[in-house]
């Protein structure tokens, strides 16, 4: 029977001791588990190491997109990695298809593993950094940042309201009215106001309804890229509009919106330091930014 390190953040929005339970029982007619809590930050990149090291058959994350990202940065291709959605959105295990019901997403991550059944997903970089399905610079990554100064009550970060919140927050400070930053890519040089960079698609949820930032994004292709040239109070319609409804800034040239598809490798320098984001963990603040692709990327069983 296949062998595999079941990591669980006991804070975690989804998790709880009877969630836990269930889990494990839906795991167990497919693998032996062991369970083990993360107790610090960068804690599941240790562990996801030590199961490549015992030489594991997966590693399962019950926790969100965070500790699935450290589990991402330990193991990378070399186990495969099952992601139940136990998180405040679950962006990966969504976009992946996977139920949002943990146990019933633990059968399916349980039989893919028995049958040996892997699906290939290219990774993203952000300055060494690995990415399971987006990453940014400055707007959305100071949104994060926002929302990560509010603490977590009872250990779990605000929802889907605070952080809705804490958007209008970020637009009225004004600090992306204008172009802050130059994208290279290839011979092209574009000024832009922030970056949004995505290798799955939805980007990210808000509840039950999928935000198009990226809508032509691919596992198995390269990242595609959102930057705005200005975020200015007359440019939020059409871009809600993008990211709300029809996406369509990915198929038709909009001179106030940059998307480039399917790119291996940019640069983005900034002209004063600006916060980033990988999965939804802020990683500080930089003031160049290389973005590229990790193909080797890792395996995920669904």
């Amino acid at each position: 029977m296949k062998r595999a390190l079941v990591v669980s953040n006991p804070v975690a929005s989804g998790v709880n001791p009877r969630v836990e339970r269930e889990v494990l029982a839906a795991l167990k007619p497919f693998a032996t588990t062991e369970l083990v809590h993360t107790e610090r930050p960068l804690h599941a990149v240790e562990l996801a190491a030590r199961a490549v090291e015992e030489e594991l058959d997966a590693v399962i994350v019950m926790a969100g997109d965070g500790t699935m990202n450290e589990v991402v940065n330990g193991i990378g291709s070399q186990i495969p990695l099952g992601v139940l959605p136990c998180g405040g959105t679950s962006v990966l295990a969504r976009a992946m298809g996977l139920p949002r019901d943990p146990v019933a997403a633990a059968t399916i991550v349980g039989r893919a593993l028995a049958e040996g059944r892997e699906t290939h997903l290219r990774l993203g970089v952000l300055n060494g950094r690995k990415f399971a399905f987006a990453a940014g610079i400055g707007f959305d990554a100071d949104v994060v940042r926002h929302v990560d100064k509010a603490g977590r009550r009872r250990g779990r970060r605000p929802g889907d309201l605070y952080y809705a919140t804490q958007v209008a927050r970020v637009i009225g400070e004004g600090r992306y009215r204008k172009s802050r930053a130059t994208l290279r890519c290839g011979d092209r040089s574009e000024r832009v106001s922030f970056v949004i960079a995505a290798n799955v698609h939805p980007w990210s949820y808000i509840g039950a309804l999928p935000l198009l930032a990226a809508p032509l994004a691919s596992p198995d292709a390269g990242l595609d890229l959102l930057a705005p040239r200005a975020l200015r109070r007359r440019d939020i319609p059409r871009i809600a509009r993008y990211l709300l409804v029809d996406g369509a800034h990915a198929r038709r040239p909009d001179t106030h919106v940059v998307y480039l598809h399917d790119i291996e490798d940019a640069v983005i320098e900034c002209d004063e330091p600006l916060p980033a984001e990988v999965d939804g963990d802020d990683i500080g603040d930089v003031t160049r930014a290389h973005l590229g692709v990790d193909d080797a990327g890792a395996r995920l069983l669904v």
